[in-house]
């Protein structure tokens, strides 16, 4: 009875103590004339710098950013409950007991600094440490001591003992540049905060009070011996058990390197930045301390290997004779949402936010917009096919007298060695047809971008005022890989705040600009150009792909300025430039250096990367496209456009279906049935160039059933008729299978009834 008594005693006194505490803090804050603490913003504590993480395309860390204080923000209950006990065990004993501030260890250090006459000794609690981390000064003046725990009672109120413990070890600093737990987990243990041992956790929680003085990696035996405290400690107030003290005294800590900061992948972390601020319309200082989850779509393997290949310098065009370096540019597309996979703005990224030409420079791109400006909407607007004959001759158009490389001119060509050869007066004249202001409005579609003084033929040959970036010329060929659709290009493909908040999220929401069959037909002709034209040297990458060169020139003396590729599959879409920043007499791409040269080669060998360990896909033919065999050797030598003989040379053109030329029309006219003693006997007369279905069903039945497969001109004998059923054939091209092609024949034994489709039921 007598030591319950004491117990009740001692409380009220305790509470008495405080009470008088609390009244004469306030006193001597009006006294002082302190007014911080009524002013103070309790979620101030809550509100601290946190590293931004870049995430690449497989969803791992690859870039760490900050401001000026490395954290990662860690939640108390993903840590072993002894971390947070071993900064209590150490800086704040009665942590669970006060209300903010210790007035037995205030009196301790009060006496302690009565004695030698300064003031020396702190006695700070966890929260009041707290407050100065995230508000006060660290000077110690009475009235800054005062008004520090008049803050402290405020935010005990305010916060719950695990809310106020877990800021606490957020907000610590450790040293190093390591800000909060996680932070100093990773710099000194290689670990996340979840892993530490309780030995770790000791000697984490003894550097708080002297991050230089304890560095434990000058000054190990000092940190040894601060360690040993706190495990002292964390055994004497019940937080270890013997056996854990035993064996975190016996842990051997080894100590991680120091971690420098890196910044990996120049070119397209600023873009990501720049991308992600803009985004969000924060600056970007408020991004790299916002703690924001920032996901992307890069492949950090092609990302490298393009960045190894920058500093081959036998891989570019020689240097000017004054040392400068002949620069680059590269961009790797996703063809079915426009995700920027890798990107290099330069051949060195040598400072944060460096120019990316990649982005920032525009240039004018030559023949490699050939295929937006002129093919894409020759073909969608005036059915331009693949074998279209074009005159390829000088021509004054209007005081426009444009040129051949070289001088050299063709006469009538097709527009597929348009493309290949990258001539210029047949794109020049189709520009011409097409209109100008129409060939614009389709390229804004896909993101070219225009000046008013735009508006001349020169745009077929890539004459433009300012010009474009390899990464919107790039982007200009997504329509031809994917089908017929564009969607704007990006680095970024979702954003999350620290809580895992989804800010941002990109939607794949491209556009239809192109018919699916002109996308094809664009494809079919800038495989020419990697086969036998200006872009075979993009074929060493052995894989199947679609490409168009550009160079624009510099003087008469066939010395250069730009040299371009882009080069595709139904993948990536691949874009390369080369050339010097500013081109003058002394800085110029000389003769002999086109698209077709180095930055072929260089779009080969990103091509390698990418498909070093899988098959690469080639373009499937849409349904609405014939592929008809032709005899390539008339069209060769005779420009005369005819179905391939069984005998002659055969090659493939592709057609819109409902644009067949008349020449190849494959109809089967005059099919005729005959009775004979074994059967029906079926005759045609259609092209050896073709395969047809024959097919027959009984008048009534549902569907066809296929007879056979026949060359144009053979004929067929069925046996299999009753002279009491009524049968309907059907002759139909193998690659043609549309109403339009169909030759069908009502057949009743005995009766002679031809071509008669319109009476069948």
């Amino acid at each position: 009875m007598k030591k319950k008594k004491t117990s009740i005693f001692r409380k009220i006194l305790t509470v008495c103590l405080l009470g008088m505490t609390c009244m004469l803090l306030f006193a001597a804050a009006y006294i002082l004339g302190i007014r911080e603490w009524q002013v103070f913003d309790t979620a101030q504590v809550a509100d601290m710098q946190q590293c931004t993480l870049l995430y690449d395309a497989d969803g791992r860390v690859y870039q760490e950013l900050y401001h000026t204080e490395r954290r990662y923000y860690t939640k108390l209950d993903a840590l072993p409950v002894y971390v947070g006990q071993a900064f209590i065990a150490i800086e704040d004993a009665r942590f669970y007991e006060h209300a903010g501030f210790d007035i037995v260890r205030i009196g301790g250090a009060l006496l302690a600094d009565l004695k030698s006459g300064s003031f020396s000794q702190g006695a700070s609690t966890i929260t009041q440490q707290l407050i100065k981390l995230s508000y006060l000064r660290s000077d110690k003046l009475i009235s800054r001591k005062v008004a520090e725990i008049l803050m402290a009672i405020r935010l005990e109120k305010a916060y719950s003992k695990e809310e106020i413990l877990e800021l606490y070890l957020n907000r610590a600093y450790f040293g190093s540049g390591a800000y909060g737990i996680q932070a100093a987990a990773q710099e000194y243990f290689s670990i996340d905060a979840a892993e530490l041992s309780p030995a770790q956790a000791a000697m984490l929680a003894g550097l708080v009070k002297s991050p230089s003085g304890y560095d434990p990696r000058t000054a190990w035996e000092k940190v040894q011996q601060r360690q040993q405290d706190v495990l002292e400690q964390m055994l004497e107030q019940g937080f270890l058990s013997r056996r854990q003290y035993r064996e975190a005294k016996q842990e051997s800590l080894e100590i991680s390197p120091h971690r420098e900061q890196t910044y990996q992948y120049g070119y397209y972390t600023d873009q990501v930045i720049q991308e992600a601020a803009e985004l969000l319309t924060v600056t970007y200082a408020e991004l790299m301390e916002g703690g924001y989850r920032i996901y992307t779509y890069l492949d950090t393997a092609q990302q490298s290997r393009i960045e190894n290949y920058c500093r081959d310098h036998k891989a570019f065009p020689a240097n000017a004779d004054d040392g400068e370096v002949c620069q680059c540019a590269a961009v790797v597309l996703h063809a079915r949402h426009n995700g920027i996979a890798a990107m290099v703005g330069g051949r060195e990224h040598t400072t944060r936010l460096a120019f990316n030409r990649a982005v920032a420079m525009r240039r004018q791109p030559g023949s490699a917009i050939k295929p937006v400006m002129v093919f894409a909407p020759a073909i969608e607007y005036l059915d331009y096919q693949t074998t279209s004959l074009l005159l390829d001759a000088p021509e004054d158009f209007l005081g426009y007298t444009p040129r051949n490389a070289g001088d050299h001119y063709r006469g009538w060509i097709t527009l597929r060695d348009t493309a290949a050869y990258s001539v210029n007066l047949p794109a020049v004249k189709l520009l011409n047809e097409v209109g100008v202001n129409r060939a614009k409005q389709y390229a804004a579609t896909v993101g070219i971008p225009f000046t008013d003084k735009d508006n001349n033929l020169s745009l077929a040959l890539g004459g433009f005022t300012t010009g474009v970036s390899p990464l919107e010329l790039a982007a200009s060929y997504m329509p031809f890989a994917s089908g017929g659709f564009y969607d704007a290009p990006g680095t970024v493909a979702r954003i999350e705040s620290p809580d895992g908040t989804v800010l941002y999220e990109r939607k794949e929401t491209p556009n239809n600009v192109l018919s699916e069959q002109t996308a094809f037909l664009v494809n079919s002709l800038l495989q020419s150009s990697v086969q036998y034209g200006t872009a075979k040297r993009v074929g060493q990458a052995e894989v199947p792909l679609c490409a168009k060169t550009g160079t624009s020139t510099y003087d008469d003396a066939s010395n250069n300025k730009d040299a371009w590729i882009v080069a595709y599959n139904p993948e990536y879409i691949v874009c390369c430039w080369m050339g010097f920043d500013n081109t003058d007499d002394k800085h110029y791409l000389q003769k002999g250096v086109t698209g077709g040269t180095y930055p072929a080669d260089m779009a080969a060998w990103i091509f390698e990367g990418i498909y070093a360990q899988r098959e690469a896909p080639e373009f499937e033919v849409p349904q609405s496209i014939a592929a008809v065999k032709i005899d390539t050797y008339r069209m060769q030598n005779n420009l005369e456009l005819r179905p391939a003989s069984a005998d002659g040379h055969s090659g493939t053109e592709y057609y819109k279906k409902t644009c067949i030329p008349r020449e190849l029309d494959p109809k089967a006219d005059q099919m005729q049935v005959k009775e004979c003693t074994d059967g029906a006997e079926i005759s045609f007369s259609g092209s050896e160039a073709y395969i047809y279905a024959l097919e027959r069903r009984e008048m009534g039945a549902d569907t066809f059933v296929l007879l056979s497969r026949l060359r144009g001109g053979e004929n067929y004998l069925d046996t299999d008729v009753q002279p009491d059923k009524v049968y309907v054939y059907r002759l139909t091209p193998e690659d043609f299978y549309t109403p339009q092609y169909e030759t069908l024949y009502l057949y009743i034994p005995g009766q002679t009834v031809q071509n008669t489709a319109n009476v069948i039921e």
